[in-house]
């Protein structure tokens, strides 16, 4: 009830126009308690005796809700300081001197100055073609480009008309002497003011608006700044909408956050839409933009802040500043609100799921006790799918990280220090393993090599095959040392019988299989708009001849580089590097081409050696009969995403038709008009529904009958939830149980399938450990179920005007 009041207060007109009008108060030299003002771009026009200012007003950010208008992103009221430089004096040393005492009474109290300044201190790795470490102070300019750098380094230079080409610390000790820094102040604080002062000067033609300097201040900074206001002239404590994500340790993938305009997003926004940020009503200075997730993708819509969203506001003010008149005004439009697929509850709970169980997991408590226990397990995900329009439900990655990741130090402004623990943890909190970690999926893909042989009709759904443990020399032996006996394929299936699976797989033709991989969306992307974002890529990778040797290219083209920068002394080029691929096994042809580019000399015998180091590592990593049987029980060079694996698992049971998936729903005006929605996309396949009937039995036999490889994990299941579910265990590295990624995959109810649901454990050791957390979600999807049968949750509308 209180959120909901929350967000009515939140999205009202009132409440939004009351924000706008303080800050412009507060600016005016006013002190009113509620009211509030967006700091958009302003400026006087003198009078003889009067002054008319306008103000660009900007709306504020839309938020972005569950699919029952559970707030997710909303805005909230945040204190904010700023620098007027009206107010300033002209001395630059008495300017320096407000600026420490202002840092100081920031960071003294717990929060942060604003860190604009391309020159950093710390320890910055450069992986170059030359690799270094720099400990002391070093350019930033968020790009590991290095053309991109020197563009950003020479732009900078220009804006801040700084002449001189210098490393870090000289040009801090250069900026330290052009605004008088005094020599016994550390460089760190120097540094911080100078930061402020180069905001100054990039905004010097917009004299009358002042510079934001800190942000989300806590009540202690602001009456400590406020206490000491007759000595800091120029700075000023204001009121404004900063962004607060509700559940901000939840769905941080997908969600998101907000933060400062970066060189990064005006590149990539141009390049998108052939338009500066600024043409399109942007401040660069104090806007904030989507970063990631939703906030990134649906930044078009929520925004505020562009031109087509601005309104204005004129005033005749008196020579001490106080309004006399409003002349006219225009309220801005509020940015769009957002609605996901995402049912938060169920998020919630398959996050919680997650870290109970791969605790168990790792201390070894039941049920993963004695040969199951997993130490290693740090990391899982597990998703819920909506079968039959690709939305998604939940969509949870875990991490036991020694760091919390929350959406809310982003929001505030995220510390370098604290950032990099989060980039640097080893269970990578930052990445998401649902939609984005490839892994090898093990016997998950065995539906769809069934599927694939009984539609080439190179098996029959009755045809048994005898289990002889290993096909050929060259094949993978199947999992069980006493063989299966004659299966079909719901047996097999049942036992995830690897002798089966790479029989019938050795029936076809490895490009045959590779077109039902594509139908079934394995091989491909899974559709989803986060994942066309921030340089992500969307695709699903089953192995083929093709994709082997792409792979090996790839990895010969890092070995034979580090042959000879290690061994040989020789930093090759790129272009050197990937002729000597393309060369490959021709020892003679490799020895000419180190002399022809100089390299060696004719008669230096060194070449020799060179090219049979790098010859030998050219055998390695093809594609042969091994990789060919080991592509049907999901090793080889497959790599899958869970969500792309949730896609192919609700194909088999929906009717045939590959969904696209898709968090967005809908996107929503703040009156309520649907102004986007996304409809379900999908292709429909045309199959034998005897074929999908036998796949579909020989799930359920996994879960129910005994020899089924989840029979265990659910026994004394509620009789009312039915299911039908497949485990897989891949070998990451091949020989140590401990890497092994456990699977398991379901849809849900047996007979007419609402839901998939897939759980990935890297390190979990076996199947085993991943199909307990499938049954808990399971059950806890149908709890929720039914408790919202009894107790329904009210209308979207009424719940979010």
């Amino acid at each position: 009830m209180l959120w909901k009041k929350f967000v009515k207060l939140v999205q009202s007109r009132f409440f939004i126009f009351s924000v706008m009008i303080t800050v412009l108060f507060g600016i005016l030299g006013f002190r009113l308690a509620y009211l509030t003002v967006d700091m958009g771009e302003y400026y006087y026009h003198m009078a003889q005796e009067r002054k008319k200012i306008e103000v660009t007003l900007k709306g504020a950010r839309g938020n972005i809700l569950d699919r029952n208008g559970i707030p997710l992103a909303v805005n909230r009221q945040i204190h904010t300081a700023q620098v007027d430089r009206q107010w300033l004096p002209a001395n630059s040393e008495e300017i320096n001197a407000i600026l420490m005492k202002t840092i100081e009474i920031i960071e003294q109290n717990g929060d942060t100055v604003i860190d604009n300044i391309p020159i950093k201190n710390g320890v910055k790795v450069y992986e170059g073609i030359i690799p270094h470490t720099v400990d002391g102070f070093y350019y930033d300019f968020a790009t590991e480009n290095t053309d991109t750098r020197i563009k950003r380094y020479n732009t900078w230079r220009q804006d801040t008309n700084i002449k001189a080409d210098l490393p870090a610390d000289q040009m801090l000790a250069a900026l330290r002497e052009r605004y008088q820094i005094p020599p016994d102040l550390p460089d760190e604080t120097a540094r911080k003011i100078i930061s402020i002062r180069l905001d100054l000067y990039l905004n010097r033609y917009r004299q009358d608006e002042p510079i934001k300097i800190a942000e989300d201040l806590s009540e202690r900074t602001v009456s400590h700044l406020e206490t000491y206001s007759d000595e800091l002239p120029g700075i000023q404590t204001v009121i404004e909408l900063g962004r607060y994500y509700p559940y901000g340790t939840s769905a941080q993938h997908i969600v998101g956050y907000v933060g400062r305009i970066t060189d990064n997003n005006m590149d990539a926004y141009e390049r998108e839409t052939g338009r500066s940020m600024e043409e399109d009503g942007y401040n660069i200075f104090s806007d904030k933009y989507g970063q990631d997730g939703i906030e990134a993708y649906a930044e078009q819509w929520l925004t505020g802040s562009t031109t087509d969203k601005q309104g204005y506001l004129q005033a005749e003010v008196d020579a001490s500043r106080r309004v006399i008149q409003v002349l006219k005004e225009e309220l801005p439009q509020d940015g769009n609100d957002v609605v996901l697929t995402i049912d938060s509850r169920l998020q919630r709970m398959a996050e919680t799921v997650l870290g109970e169980e791969l605790q168990k997991m790792r201390e070894g408590i039941e049920p993963y006790e004695e040969d199951n226990q997993a130490p290693l397990a740090h990391t899982g995900a597990a998703i819920i799918l909506e079968v039959d329009t690709g939305e998604i439900l939940a969509m949870a990655s875990y991490a036991n990280s020694e760091y919390e990741y929350n959406l809310n130090d982003f929001a505030r402004g995220i510390t370098a220090a604290e950032y990099s623990n989060l980039e640097s943890d080893p269970t990578n909190p930052m990445f998401s393993i649902a939609f984005q970690g490839g892994q090898l999926p093990g016997s998950v893909i065995k539906m769809l090599v069934g599927m694939a042989a009984l539609e080439e009709g190179k098996v029959r759904v009755g045809e048994t095959i005898l289990d002889r443990h290993r096909l050929r020399p060259s094949a993978p032996s199947c999992w069980s040392a006493r063989g299966h006996g004659r299966v079909n394929i719901m047996d097999a299936l049942k036992v995830s019988c690897n002798y089966y699976f790479t029989a019938i797989g050795d029936r076809m033709d490895i490009w045959d299989f590779h077109r039902w991989a594509e139908a079934y969306g394995m091989h491909g992307p899974t559709g989803l708009e986060l994942l066309t974002i921030n340089g992500k890529t969307d695709m699903n990778v089953v192995a083929n001849p093709d994709v082997v040797e792409e792979i090996r290219r790839n990895k010969a083209f890092i070995t034979t580089k580090s042959i000879m920068r290690n061994k040989y002394e020789v930093e090759l080029t790129d272009e050197q590097t990937w002729a000597l691929v393309d060369i490959d096994r021709q020892y003679s042809q490799l020895v000419q081409y180190l002399r022809d580019q100089g390299i060696y000399g004719e008669e230096d015998q060194t070449a020799h050696a060179a090219a049979n180091d790098i010859l030998s590592r050219f055998y390695d990593g093809r594609w042969s009969d091994w990789e060919y049987l080991r592509v049907f029980i999901g090793q080889s060079a497959t790599s899958v995403s869970p969500l792309g694996v949730t896609k192919y698992i609700a194909a088999l049971v929906n009717g045939n038709r590959v969904m696209d998936t898709h968090v967005l729903k809908q996107v929503r005006s703040q009156d309520g008009r649907v102004i986007h929605e996304t409809r379900p996309q999908y292709r429909q396949l045309d199959v034998d529904e005897e074929h999908v009937a036998a796949i579909k039995e020989g799930m359920r036999r996994v879960v129910y009958e005994n020899g089924g490889t989840a029979r265990r994990a659910f026994e004394g299941l509620d009789p009312s939830i039915t299911l039908g579910g497949k485990t897989g265990t891949a070998q990451a590295k091949p020989g140590i149980v401990e890497r092994n990624t456990g699977w398991f995959t379901a849809f849900t109810p047996y007979d007419d399938p609402e839901i998939a649901v897939v759980v990935v454990v890297p390190n979990g050791k076996t199947a085993g450990n991943a199909a307990p957390i499938g049954r808990r979600i399971i059950e806890e999807y149908y709890k929720l179920m039914k408790s919202e049968q009894q107790n329904p949750l009210p209308d979207f509308n009424q719940m979010i005007p």
